[in-house]
């Protein structure tokens, strides 16, 4: 029983921490739009790069949000962030409301002794 529950555990961690790794890459690219414009508008005057920047970025932010928004709940298995057409970025999974830090929240409470 120990070997199963062990497992789960094991399974459960990596799936979550793929999921912080994705809605992490998410806020990275989000972060990167203004000094990415900054940046351009600072060393070219051009327009038709600040266009390109924008072009790049927008692609960029399709691709992240598609992948952290297909990011699969390691518990019941449904997609952590969408119920149905609804996409919400909440800390919770929106089918079986498992928490993102349910392992290290897990793992926490496990060092301490309970009195």
């Amino acid at each position: 029983m120990d070997e199963n529950s062990t497992g789960d555990d094991t399974r459960l961690a990596t799936g979550l921490t793929l999921i912080r790794k994705r809605r992490l890459w998410l806020w990275v690219v989000i972060a990167i739009y203004m000094p990415a414009i900054w940046v351009t508008l600072r060393f070219t005057s051009a327009f038709r790069a600040v266009g390109t920047v924008f072009a790049v970025w927008l692609v960029l932010l399709i691709i992240a949000a598609f992948v952290s928004a297909l990011a699969v709940c390691p518990r019941c298995g449904n997609y952590f962030h969408m119920h149905g057409f609804t996409l919400l970025y909440l800390r919770k999974c929106l089918h079986c409301q498992l928490h993102i830090n349910a392992d290290k929240t897990a793992r926490r409470n496990a060092g301490t002794p309970r009195v």
